[in-house]
């Protein structure tokens, strides 16, 4: 700090007019471009310092999309607020907040997925806004025919079809079996540190709203209930759902949606078996409530290996889970549960993991009933997102908007 403090001055010296303030290197480089993980506004401490020690302007980025906390921040950390991925993933934003449209923001989810995931070798995205950085090529056009389209489905893939169409001028309705829109995010959305992709969840309802989407909720589309609804188009947007895992012994096996959401309780000592990124951001939202968590992965890495996701979000994942000590077990198996815990194999020998909650985190299965018992209709029928193949949010919106665009 004293060093960033001496620079500041140097620089104030020889003529500059304003500082934009962040912190980080390549050596701590989620600090740089910082991920979900983060709190909100995590830069404003430093900007606090600098406004007492120069008397130039301070520009603010890190993380600032609440427009609330960014007025607050005006006078006392910074002068000047900085947007960068927000203004990718919704380019009106500054225009929404002064209109005091600020429920129809699309948040930055904070992935890296479309934008500094893609900077070595793609053109920069967003995970949520499939025209970014193409928008000449790639935006929306009305619809030459007016069609009725049938939605099934009301996650991530669902509404972002519903919404694209509805604002090509298609007639749309979206019909969600639950009593809820949101499919996967909603218990993804449940550790604090997710908390934007609950904003995304309140973004497409909203856009339900103006786009005029006709949404029937405790509503599920069958074979037989289809034809009633006389779509020109059917949209299979069916999701996903955790796959099931039996491990022998005295121990139920819960899923990690079932413990997010609170359909089972988990204890202070738990076993996590699976360690992809639902595994590894469940261990660490239960390490954050101060419980024993030790997750089991059969490859020789978690969360795939780096590279397998923006390595920013890798590294601060992986430091923060070895901050709230959560033990990782790699290229290790289950083989089954005692009432002491979970029996794994781990370099050749056995041993005892101490747990009294099991939870299985391997993965998830297409729903594609629907679209099997559909494909052959007389109308043309699409099957888009999880439904079609398990992936991660940007794939699910980038599938939906190719798909919608184009109808």
């Amino acid at each position: 700090m004293e060093e960033g403090v001496a620079a500041a001055k140097i620089l104030v010296d020889a003529g500059y007019d304003s500082l934009n303030v962040d912190a980080g290197t390549y050596d701590s480089w989620y600090w740089n471009h910082p991920p979900m993980y983060f709190e909100d506004g995590m830069y404003r401490e430093f900007g606090r310092i600098l406004k007492q020690e120069v008397d130039v302007p301070i520009i603010l980025a890190g993380r600032m999309d609440n427009p609330e906390l960014a007025e607050e921040s005006i006078g006392t950390c910074c002068d000047i607020i900085s947007y960068g991925r927000p203004l990718l993933a919704d380019a009106e934003i500054a225009t929404k907040i002064k209109e005091g449209r600020v429920d129809e923001i699309r948040p930055c989810l904070g992935c890296h997925e479309g934008c500094m995931g893609r900077i070595a070798n793609a053109t920069v995205s967003c995970a949520v806004n499939s025209a970014c950085g193409r928008e000449n090529i790639y935006g929306l056009t009305p619809a030459l025919q007016k069609k009725k389209i049938l939605v099934a489905g009301g996650g991530i893939a669902g509404m972002e079809t519903a919404r694209v169409c509805a604002l090509r001028g298609h007639d749309v309705v979206l019909c969600e079996k639950s009593d809820h829109l949101g499919g996967n995010l909603i218990p993804g959305g449940v550790p604090h540190f997710k908390r934007y992709d609950l904003k995304l969840v309140d973004y497409y309802k909203r856009q339900m709203e103006l786009q005029g989407v006709e949404v029937h909720l405790n509503t599920e589309v069958t074979a037989d209930t289809a034809k009633s609804f006389q779509a020109d188009i059917i949209v299979c947007a069916s999701g996903s759902t955790p796959k099931q895992m039996t491990v022998n012994g005295e121990l139920p096996v819960y899923t990690a949606d079932e413990v997010l959401l609170g359909k089972q309780d988990a204890s202070d000592q738990i076993v996590i078996i699976g360690g992809g990124l639902v595994g590894c951001e469940t261990a660490l939202w239960l390490a954050q409530q101060g419980k024993k968590v030790s997750v089991v992965e059969i490859l020789p890495e978690i969360l795939g290996g780096h590279g397998a996701m923006p390595h920013m979000n890798y590294y601060m994942l992986t430091d923060l889970l070895n901050y709230h000590k959560v033990d990782i077990y790699t290229d290790t198996k289950v083989l089954k549960t005692t009432s002491d815990g979970v029996v794994v194999e781990t370099d050749g020998t056995q041993k005892v993991l101490p747990a009294k909650t099991v939870i299985a985190s391997i993965g998830y299965i297409e729903n594609n009933m629907l679209y099997e018992q559909l494909k052959d209709s007389e109308i043309p029928v699409y099957n888009i997102g999880d439904s079609s193949q398990v992936h991660n949010i940007m794939y699910a919106i980038w599938n939906a908007y190719e798909l919608a665009r184009g109808l």
